[in-house]
């Protein structure tokens, strides 16, 4: 019988990766069923725990809050002071993870070893090249059991939410912008997209974003002024909405985003633009549902930059619209 522990693990903090950190929740929960599985969340992302009944409780941190290496220290003895742990992983690179994990004195802590980090930790893994997000953060569980991990399809199941019953009937969403500029749709490429789904199904276009992105996404809209089927859903959609709406759509084309990594998660076809990013570490993870589009022939892709050189992300806008169809019609070839 394997023992039980109390294990912590500190989640990245942004969207996409928290939902790939799942698989490595849903192993350690696996590996340890008897266990409490505890994890530190960031501030605005706790609705995610409510679709991974595997974890027990959680440890809202926000960044503001315990801003500097001192609020690191803070944060990790204020978790001390809650619950004693016998295992922490630590999956984000950060040092600042690192410390603040150090603090909570789990019995044994594990965690890569960059950023100068390693002797914050008992067991200290040296990163490994070429793997993809996901696997990277299984590899830190490989590393401590010494077996193999397997994995499968998250299946998110999220809580229906009615007015999105009432408001989205046959949808395609489409998500154009991304947090760094660089990865973000062009306005008239998103144009171009929609008029040309408009003319070839009869799906609705659902756009969506957050509340500070809706002024770009509004931009959009405002060129289907008198368009119906048409319908600007940024900003007015919380974490939990959002997953259920992605969830109801037939399909989503999206740009490089958290919102592909969620239409992963809850099973719906997506098609994914990559612009300046390169997809082998982040493209959504169960490929079986989703196809990955970018340009090959620059000079400039990837760059991995925030801001397009060009000022254009002419690596997304160049992307033939034909291309695009032509793998959202063989994912639908698929699941229809």
């Amino acid at each position: 019988m394997k023992k039980q522990y109390k294990i912590l693990v500190k989640l990245p903090v942004k969207l996409g990766d928290t939902i790939m950190a799942a698989y490595f929740l849903r192993s350690i929960k696996d590996y340890f069923p008897q266990s409490q599985l505890d994890v530190i969340v960031a501030r605005g992302l706790t609705d995610l725990l409510t679709l991974m009944p595997y974890v027990d409780h959680y440890h809202e941190f926000s960044k503001q809050e315990y801003s500097g290496f001192i609020g690191k220290v803070r944060y990790g003895r204020e978790v001390a002071r809650e619950q004693k742990y016998d295992l922490f992983f630590c999956l984000p690179f950060s040092f600042s993870s690192a410390l603040s994990g150090f603090f909570t004195r789990s019995k044994v802590r594990i965690g890569y070893s960059t950023e100068h980090r390693g002797f914050l930790f008992t067991q200290s893994v040296k990163r490994p090249a070429g793997l993809h997000i996901v696997e990277e953060f299984n590899y830190l569980l490989k590393s401590y059991i010494g077996g193999d991990i397997f994995f499968r399809p998250l299946g998110f199941m999220p809580k229906e939410i009615p007015w999105i019953d009432q408001s989205i009937n046959k949808a395609l969403v489409l998500n154009i912008k991304s947090g760094p500029p660089s990865r973000s749709i062009p306005v008239e490429k998103a144009v171009s997209i929609a008029k040309d789904v408009l003319q070839r199904y009869d799906f609705d276009i659902v756009l969506t974003g957050t509340s500070n992105e809706s002024d770009y996404i509004s931009a959009v809209k405002k060129e289907f002024s008198n368009e119906r089927r048409v319908i600007d859903m940024a900003g007015k959609t919380n974490i939990a909405e959002l997953v259920y709406l992605i969830n109801k759509a037939d399909c989503m084309i999206t740009t490089d985003s958290g919102n592909a990594h969620i239409a992963n998660a809850v099973g719906t076809p997506t098609v994914v633009l990559f612009g300046a990013a390169h997809p082998h570490r982040a493209k959504p993870y169960d490929q079986s549902i989703s196809r990955i589009l970018r340009m090959k022939n620059m000079d400039c892709v990837p760059c991995q930059s925030e801001y397009c050189k060009f000022n254009d992300n002419r690596c997304l806008s160049e992307i033939e619209n034909a291309g695009i169809f032509n793998a959202l019609d063989d994912l639908l070839g698929k699941v229809v």
